[in-house]
C-alpha cells in the first residue's frame, strides 16, 4: 500500500479507538464530538489524498471509488449534523457502524486499489531490469 494511505488507514483506526474510549469512559458530550470531527476530517482528508494517487497512476476503477468516497463522507457528515442537533443519541452502535465502514472499505475498494498499485509497480520494475 501507498505509505500516506496506509499511515492515514492507521490514523482513521487510532482515532476510531479515542472515540470509543471517550464513550467508554463517560467524556463529556464535547470531548466525543471533537473525536467525531476529527474523524471526519481525516476521512475527507484522506479521501482527497487517495484520489490524487489514483489520478496520478490512472487507477482503472476511479469513478467507482470516488462514487463509494462521497456516499461515505455524505454518511459521516450526516451523521456529524444529526449528532451535533442532538437528534441521535451517540453510543456502541455508532462505533460499530463506523468500524463497519471503515473495515468495508478497507478490504473491498482499498485493496482493490492496493493490488493495481502493487502491479504498477512490479511491472515498473520488470522494465527496469
Amino acid at each position: 500500500m501507498h505509505p500516506l494511505l496506509e499511515k492515514e488507514h492507521r490514523q482513521l483506526i487510532n482515532l476510531l479507538d479515542a472515540l470509543d474510549k471517550s464513550i467508554l469512559k463517560g467524556y463529556s458530550v464535547n470531548q466525543v464530538h471533537k473525536h467525531l470531527d476529527n474523524f471526519v476530517a481525516l476521512a475527507g482528508d484522506h479521501f482527497k489524498n487517495e484520489e490524487k494517487i489514483m489520478e496520478d497512476y490512472k487507477y482503472t476503477d476511479i469513478i467507482d471509488h470516488k462514487k463509494e468516497h462521497a456516499r461515505l463522507l455524505e454518511q459521516l457528515r450526516t451523521l456529524q449534523s444529526q449528532l451535533s442537533k442532538g437528534q441521535t443519541p451517540f453510543g456502541k452502535d455508532y462505533i460499530q457502524l463506523l468500524r463497519n465502514w471503515l473495515e468495508a472499505h478497507l478490504l473491498d475498494a482499498d485493496n482493490k486499489l492496493e493490488e493495481f498499485l502493487y502491479q504498477i509497480n512490479a511491472d515498473s520494475d520488470k522494465k527496469n531490469r
